[in-house]
């Protein structure tokens, strides 16, 4: 927090209506505040007002019949803690979630912070794609729930000057016909990934019914990828799939080429990520 000289107030609203006023009133010298990482590491040099959340009881996780809803100030660590999550498409979340950066970052990385920044490395956005979550969005009087990929379909930017993250909603998913898992290439344990993949697969039987295939960190935000969503439905899980779909997501998958690797590489990786977790779903 010490490279923000330029700030020049802080707030701590006691509602989101309070808080939405705040940010339309200051607009683009006005920033909302997850847990705090993105603005102390990459501070704007414009902004001049901090609109903090800690006081709107946006942190949980709770169970709602269906769905399970996470509040937008929820870190890391604590969906990890969450008792809905524990066992949540058979832990897998959990697991991914506990392999995220560090234990201070994970104490400090919020999911509505992930949401609202869509930073290109994110692992959440990519995990949150891959489970097809839902957003909610709220000034205060009206709240709106859209799907991850209608939330980043137009300037979503713009958008949160207007509203805040409130929540994301998980669908729970009936273990018997849907497997989950998600890959991170990472050079150390403390590393940002150089490529995430996120697949969701619906069984019938042995034959996938749907499918949800989710790319980050390539070097652009995280996408939901539709060619290999299309190319997975209706087959039969089998090794020579898992085979196909590898070398089909390396010839399909979009992805660039910065200072830490090449977009062959990235393109690479994926393909591997693919049939690895293809020969997974054959496993569990």
């Amino acid at each position: 927090m010490l490279k923000l000289k330029g700030v020049e107030e802080v707030y701590y609203p006691t509602s989101v209506k309070e808080a939405v006023d705040l940010l339309r009133k200051n607009k683009d010298v006005a920033e909302v505040v997850g847990g705090g990482l993105d603005i102390s590491v990459l501070p704007n040099p414009r902004i001049k007002y901090l609109i903090f959340l800690d006081k709107l009881n946006l942190n949980y996780v709770k169970d709602a019949g269906e769905k399970i809803k996470i509040g937008a100030m929820s870190s890391i660590t604590d969906m990890i803690n969450a008792e809905p999550l524990k066992d949540y498409l058979h832990g897998r979340v959990k697991e991914i979630l506990s392999e995220i950066a560090t234990e201070l970052l994970r104490n400090q990385i919020t999911v509505g912070g992930s949401l609202g920044k869509r930073e290109p490395y994110s692992d959440i956005v990519t995990l949150l794609y891959g489970l097809n979550a839902k957003v909610v969005l709220s000034d205060g009087e009206w709240d709106e729930e859209l799907g991850i990929n209608d939330l980043y379909r137009e300037n979503f930017r713009k958008g949160l000057k207007e509203r805040i993250i409130k929540e994301v909603i998980l669908e729970k998913y009936d273990t018997g016909k849907f497997f989950f898992s998600m890959k991170r290439h990472i050079r150390n344990a403390t590393d940002i990934a150089l490529l995430n993949e996120a697949i969701l697969i619906e069984k019938d039987g042995n034959k996938i019914k749907n499918a949800i295939v989710a790319v980050g960190a390539r070097p652009k935000p995280a996408y939901l990828f539709r060619e290999a969503t299309e190319f997975l439905k209706g087959k039969e899980l089998s090794k020579e799939l898992a085979e196909e779909f590898g070398k089909f997501v390396e010839s399909n998958v979009e992805t660039g080429t910065d200072i830490r690797t090449t977009a062959e590489y990235r393109a690479h990786i994926a393909g591997v990520f693919a049939k690895r977790i293809i020969l997974e779903s054959l496993e569990g």
